[in-house]
């Protein structure tokens, strides 16, 4: 069953939500609890003043926040090769690499203050949701929660402390490194699937174009699922409002949390101007401890909701998964990857092979135990490849030598080791351009 809406508000360390203003909110009877799309989740500290640190708007609660000290460093954060630009010769100028940092610290604290009460809506909107599952009995689904949307700015970005902005190097529109990987089971995000639930005085069809990108442990560079230019929409019908999901460059490391940057439009007619927004949001997700399960997370806006269908996978490994063809005239096929641990399905391909050669890559996470199960539909048949980490080859496959395609898996080819923590290097960075830290930080 779904958590009660406590279970999204718990903060994790001294800081009380009468403080905050959410006990006229929710009332008298409220009591905080702690969850997977919690206010401030399970979250240290750090996470804590990235969002709202002292701040008189805020309250004086907040100052009571343990600094984080230098062996806090690499207990909670990131995994493998960090590259953070090391290889620069000048260090990056965190001074001008935030864009919350033009706003004052009265914006900032009014624009904190509506993000407080548009969560609090949703948490309780949440909780009347559980409330109506409930009485459908132990084995209701769970309703979607909200995730939480990121306010444009916190106080870390106007003090140039260590904000998500420079955390997750938002203002680096650079793809990440699909050679990034790990050769051992690590903790991993598996995205199934992106839908427009929502979408307010829209006559469809519409065309969206835009991209939903993932900044992850490992390196936080935009790592796409949907990727789709203004002269390439894609068409959203009423009746099918899912997005079509492209291929990530490389796994989706969560060590401990990640970046999800959503900017969809809605194309119109002429050179652009005319376009509508969407979404545009930046929405952290904490690994939790909620593994091995399907969730659907919802992204808010004034206009629009997309839901999100995700799981954390613990013991996971990346999958590449490579098909080649035969045929040389125009077929449509579909192809579908599964795993026995899950119900959900990616679609991988669907659309038509025209040439000879390889047809699609498509990168998956898969936990070590499962099994990976690619699926092809062509020609009124069901075709399926079975694949599993620790088997060479496919464990089972279609017994006919004239299917003119070719599956082929590759578990882990990647081997990259831990690095430093982003907070360590960003405080290493700062000490070598001789910048005093913020004493929240130091």
């Amino acid at each position: 069953m779904a958590p009660p809406v406590a279970e999204l508000l718990s903060p994790s360390i001294s800081v009380h939500c009468s403080d905050l203003g959410f006990a006229s909110a929710l009332g008298s009877d409220y009591s905080p609890p702690v969850g997977e799309g919690s206010l401030f989740f399970d979250a240290p500290p750090l996470i804590m003043l990235r969002l709202f640190a002292p701040h008189h708007h805020i309250g004086a609660a907040l100052r009571t926040c343990s600094p984080i000290s230098d062996d806090d460093d690499d207990d909670d954060l990131l995994g493998a090769t960090i590259t953070y630009r090391e290889v620069e010769e000048e260090p990056v100028d965190y001074e001008i690499t935030c864009p919350g940092q033009s706003f004052t610290e009265e914006q900032q604290g009014e624009l904190c203050l509506n993000w407080i009460e548009r969560w609090s809506d949703l948490c309780v909107q949440y909780s009347d949701s559980c409330d109506a599952v409930s009485l459908g009995g132990e084995n209701a689904p769970r309703p979607p929660w909200p995730l939480k949307v990121l306010p444009e700015t916190t106080y870390p970005c106007i003090t140039r402390g260590y904000c998500y902005h420079r955390e997750y190097m938002t203002s680096d529109t650079s793809q990440t490194t699909s050679s990034l990987g790990f050769s051992r089971p690590q903790d991993m995000m598996r995205i199934f699937s992106l839908k427009l639930s929502s979408c307010k005085s829209k006559s469809y069809p519409i065309s969206v174009y835009g991209i939903f990108a993932v900044r992850d442990d490992l390196e936080p560079l935009r790592n796409y699922v949907f990727n789709r230019s203004r002269d390439d929409p894609v068409m959203i019908h009423q009746d099918s409002l899912a997005l079509p999901l492209c291929s990530p460059c490389r796994g989706m490391y969560v060590l401990d949390r990640a970046l999800l940057e959503v900017d969809l439009w809605v194309k119109k007619e002429g050179d652009g101007s005319t376009d509508e927004q969407l979404l545009s949001v930046y929405v952290e997700i904490d690994l939790g401890s909620s593994f091995d399960e399907i969730f659907t997370g919802q992204v808010h806006s004034e206009d629009c909701i997309l839901d999100m269908d995700y799981a954390f996978l613990a013991q996971g490994v990346e999958a590449i998964i490579q098909v080649f063809t035969s045929v040389d005239s125009p077929r449509h096929v579909r192809f579908i990857a599964s795993s026995s641990s899950f119900d959900e399905e990616i679609v991988l391909f669907e659309g038509k092979c025209v040439e000879k050669g390889e047809l699609f890559t498509h990168v998956v996470a898969v936990k070590t135990k499962e099994k990976l199960e690619v699926r092809l539909e062509w020609e009124n048949s069901l075709l399926a490849w079975t694949f599993q980490y620790g088997t060479l080859g496919a464990s089972s496959y279609p017994d006919d030598d004239s299917i003119p395609f070719y599956v082929n898996v590759l578990f882990a080819p990647k081997n990259r080791e831990r690095g430093p923590s982003r907070y360590h290097a960003w405080k290493e960075r700062c000490r070598n351009m001789g910048r005093k830290l913020p004493a929240a930080d130091c």
